[in-house]
């Protein structure tokens, strides 16, 4: 856990705006005793929580709620109404809400009754389709006999005027307090900017004045209200919101007003204190024109107030005042007297007192919270865990270690956070991170909450059926042990004597364990059986042989592992050498001459003439989109790694299952739509067949192959729309097989024209030619055992060269402090913080390179507030010996108000290396010593090697 002392804004359509980062249109374990252990109240160990995936393929999933028979509801954006048993696994669909068809953000918002297990209510927050994208209504609908959504019986609680197309943040959270009203958090309804929006050109301040809104005591938008639904559809305005009934120029309905985008909302069921997060405007410095840089906020109201937007932001930091009359901006608007003084605010002048948020936190590293990390960044919120809340009968409730503290997340950093506040709930004590980031799999948190039964869910939003719901539970008793077995040799001439090791064996609760090895032939009949924990095996006979550990824990608690022997055999020792060329990547005319070594200990080997050179299969194969040696570790690992697997299209291949491609096309006959061979056919010849099939399957289209339309694959980035059609238009290829190579050689790499869009990467180092691979691999199927079949062994070897452009998230090694990269979004930050890191390569070649150019920004987009770094390469260790001389990069400039892109950026970091040769681990080390824990050092984009 991590203290900080005293301290001195995703929602529907999140300011995380960057031309790289496509904003997305949408706007409880064990019963609850009276007493609890001390034991309860230590922070549980982290292998005591487990991630589970509960449904999968869903479509821009949005929130989660929860009845009392073990159901599980949820919205998505498109309009669907769906649930899940928790008994059964089964997913239902309960309805379709019929939304407009103009730019709008759809269906964004559920909460279901107070009285849900009596009433079968259900509210829903959307753009129907009879508003024409020109309102947001709140509705109230029944499941009806059969259990559906009886949309026919639609109650319209209330509705309010929404601009379109225009209009962003939504909004749409909702909650109930214990008197039965009904919350619901409004967005301000304008586009992201990166200071306080009060300067307009459209008519009426549409889409960009936000003192129309957020600042208007007389509008719903950027607002959260509270009201209390009666029986007959209607609702009541209950006592205790910012303003009177009856007060001129306000709406009663106003419970928080001066909200951006306020995101998810939670009740704290103890203190009834109303919980949520905001996200801030974009700006990634201070400006001493226009006030403070952008933030976003954890806010908690004790009581209703105005949260200072968008003339404040985080603790009440003032942006300056502007003239309407003549466009200039003066004197910071003052806390305890702001004016709205807009042509278009309809509401009063004077402004309730603003109100500071709980935590701010801005795109660098946080000096107070730098926890939170640095980069993109949009508050999400979550609840506030209190054990009273759950039954007896709750199976998995986390312990009391947790009690009344909040669980927040960010839809962009990814984390989970906890936070602890005084007993006052003004101030946070502590933030702690919930689970290493290594142990949860979850990306793009939309919504968080537990559930009746203690689990703790989480809606992970997705397009084109990449949405998932999963949940953490919490195991408060005993743990299964783990199994590790182990041997000192997988194969060998018999007699075969091994030592078989359980070294790796663990018991998290401490328990004794009692050890099974049961070793059985390929017919499944039991040779040994032992019970000691490291027992000696030999082996007379020869066979295939499989080894079985069973550990089992004192509450019989048990877990297995296993591997394969072969005895009477030894596996073939196969290498690929290149003798001349770089060893680690291609270049567009380079040429590598390689020779491929053979040794069985029973065939004999390539050199002495026992093993014929036409048994040895050499193969090279080029894969457009790029290899990496863990994708290849994995495929030798699961045995796809071989002579006649095709790796220049797995990616594709993965893609096309992945985004149910399949459930239209087939490779070679038409299903809906065409086979892939005809589709290849078509556009064999067309110099434009990348740009109209990418644009095909990026928006959807109908009439090319009949009238049955083809919908859009929006969950598709560029670059995997890029692989797929490279597999298509290859598909009736007459050369579809691997190049076979001699046993030794000379092969000239090529470099390839780039067809349609590449990675990530590309985006920051521009070129014409594609970032891919090439992998060599040599392999050889000894001739096994005279006396008995089925022993035969596969020895091989693989290189992987790549094109000499590294990315910094694709390194083998990385420093436990100094660095913050989110992967769950195509932001460029991959940054080095505080007092700097390091990240390194495995086994880099630097034979034949002059120069290595790191890309290190110091700004981008809106994000000028790095303070610069000097960058060292050093060879075998984070400490080794430097190559090169170090370059720095300096502070940012100020004053420039961005965007940043491009040459703007600033200039790359370049190390001479020529005298540098030889294979070794390579490091980039960055450091400032000057800086303070809470500052951004650089970003760092890409790393080039140049001969």
């Amino acid at each position: 856990m991590i203290a900080f002392p005293k301290k001195l804004a995703f929602p529907l359509f999140s300011p995380i705006k960057f031309s790289l980062l496509v904003l997305l249109f949408l706007g409880l374990g064990i019963g609850c005793k009276e007493t609890s252990t001390n034991e309860d109240s230590i922070q549980p160990d982290d292998s005591r929580f487990t991630q589970k995936v509960v449904v999968e393929g869903l479509e821009e999933p949005l929130q989660i709620e929860f009845d009392r028979s073990g159901y599980v509801y949820w919205i998505e954006r498109i309009g669907n109404v769906k649930r899940f048993n928790e008994k059964t696994n089964e997913v239902e669909i309960l309805g379709t809400l019929d939304l407009t068809k103009e730019t709008a953000p759809g269906l964004i918002g559920i909460v279901l009754d107070k009285d849900f297990e009596s009433s079968r209510q259900i509210f829903l927050f959307y753009s129907a389709a009879a508003d024409k994208g020109d309102a947001l209504r709140l509705s109230r609908f029944e499941l009806g006999k059969d259990g559906l959504l009886d949309i026919a019986n639609e109650k319209i609680i209330l509705s309010f005027p929404w601009e379109q197309p225009d209009g962003q943040h939504f909004g749409g959270g909702m909650t109930w307090d214990n008197e039965g009203n009904l919350y619901l958090s409004i967005g301000a309804d304008s586009h992201p900017t990166q200071y306080s929006p009060l300067p307009f050109k459209n008519e009426g301040g549409r889409g960009e004045d936000e003192a129309r809104t957020a600042g208007n005591t007389n509008d719903l938008r950027g607002t959260i209200i509270k009201i209390r639904p009666q029986a007959d559809g209607t609702y009541s305005i209950p006592e205790g919101n910012l303003f009177e009934q009856g007060t001129p120029n306000t709406l009663p309905e106003i419970y928080i007003m001066g909200n951006r985008n306020p995101w998810r909302l939670s009740i704290d069921s103890k203190t009834q204190y109303l919980h949520w997060g905001e996200v801030g405007p974009d700006a990634g410095v201070d400006s001493e024109e226009f006030g403070p840089m952008g933030y976003d906020e954890f806010n908690v109201a004790k009581g209703p107030g105005n949260y200072g937007w968008p003339y404040f932001i985080g603790y009440n930091w003032a942006y300056n005042s502007y003239d309407y009359n003549t466009g200039v901006f003066g004197a910071p608007y003052k806390p305890d007297s702001s004016y709205n003084d807009s042509p278009n605010n309809t509401g009063l002048k004077m402004l309730p007192p603003a109100q500071e948020a709980l935590i701010a936190y801005p795109y660098q590293v946080s000096e107070e919270w730098p926890i939170l990390g640095s980069a993109a960044r949009s508050a999400v919120g979550g609840p506030i865990f209190r054990k009273n809340d759950y039954s007896e009968n709750a199976a998995r409730v986390f312990p009391d270690y947790f009690e009344g503290k909040w669980f927040i997340t960010d839809y962009v950093r990814n984390w989970i956070m906890v936070v602890e506040m005084d007993q006052e709930r003004s101030k946070v004590i502590s933030l702690e991170r919930f689970l290493p980031a290594g142990q949860l799999t979850h990306s793009q948190p939309l919504d968080m909450d537990f559930s009746p039964n203690g689990d703790l869910y989480l809606v992970e939003y997705g397009i084109g059926g990449q949405g998932k719901i999963s949940r953490i539970e919490y195991n408060a008793g005993n743990r299964a042990p783990i199994a590790k077995a182990s041997s000192s040799a997988l194969d060998g001439k018999v007699p075969l004597e091994l030592k078989l090791s359980s070294e790796g064996s663990l018991d998290k609760d401490g328990d004794p364990l009692t050890y099974n090895w049961t070793i059985k032939g390929i017919d499944g009949k039991i040779v040994r059986n032992s019970t000691d924990q490291n027992p000696t095996l030999i082996l007379e006979e020869p066979g295939n042989y499989i080894v079985n550990l069973e550990v089992k824990d004192l509450d019989g608690l048990a877990s297995e592992d296993s591997f394969q022997i072969i005895a009477g055999n030894s596996r073939p020792e196969v290498k690929f050498k290149i003798l001349e060329g770089n060893q680690s990547f291609y270049f567009p005319d380079g040429m590598i001459k390689y020779v491929v070594s053979v040794e069985d200990k029973e065939d004999g080997s390539l050199m002495d003439g026992m093993i014929r050179k036409e048994e040895v299969l050499v193969t090279a194969q080029y894969i457009p989109s790029g290899m990496a040696y863990p994708q290849l570790e994995l495929l030798d690992r699961q045995d796809k790694l071989n002579p006649d697997t095709r790796l220049k299209h797995l990616n594709a291949k993965a893609l096309v299952q992945k985004s149910n491609c399949l459930s239209c096309h087939l490779e070679d006959r038409k299903l809906v739509g065409p086979s892939f061979q005809d589709i290849a056919k078509r556009y064999k010849e067309d110099s434009k067949a990348f740009e109209i099939l990418s644009k095909s399957i990026a928006e959807g289209g109908s009439g090319k192959w009949g009238d049955s339309p083809m919908p859009p694959q929006s969950m598709l980035n560029p670059a995997e729309i890029s692989q797929i059609i490279d597999f298509i238009l290859e598909i009736n290829s007459e050369n579809r097989e691997n190049i076979n190579l001699g046993t030794s050689g000379q092969y000239q790499t090529k470099a390839f024209n780039k067809r349609g869009r590449g990675k990530r990467l590309d985006s920051y180092f521009r070129t014409t030619l594609e970032m891919g691979s090439y992998v060599f691999l040599a392999s050889y199927t000894d001739k096994g055992l005279k006396e008995k079949d089925g022993l035969n062994l596969v020895g091989k070897d693989y290189i992987l060269l790549r094109y000499p452009v590294l990315a910094p998230e694709d390194a083998d090694f990385f420093s436990e402090e100094g660095i913050s990269y989110t992967p769950s979004t195509n932001d460029p930050g991959f940054i080095f913080t505080g007092k700097g890191g390091h990240i390194g390569f495995r086994g880099i070649d630097l034979t034949g390179i002059t120069q290595v150019k790191i890309g290190a920004p110091n700004r981008f987009w809106h994000w000028s507030h790095f303070v610069g770094a000097t960058i060292e390469i050093r060879s075998g260790s984070p400490d080794g010996q430097v190559i090169g001389e170090p370059f720095t990069i300096p502070s940012a400039p100020k004053g420039d108000k961005g965007p940043f892109f491009g040459e703007a950026m600033g200039p790359p970091a370049i190390f001479d290396v020529s005298k540098s040769v030889g294979v070794n681990n390579l490091y980039i080390v960055v450091k400032n010593l000057q800086a303070k824990e809470s500052d951004a050092l650089i970003m760092m984009t890409g790393i080039e090697f140049i001969r």
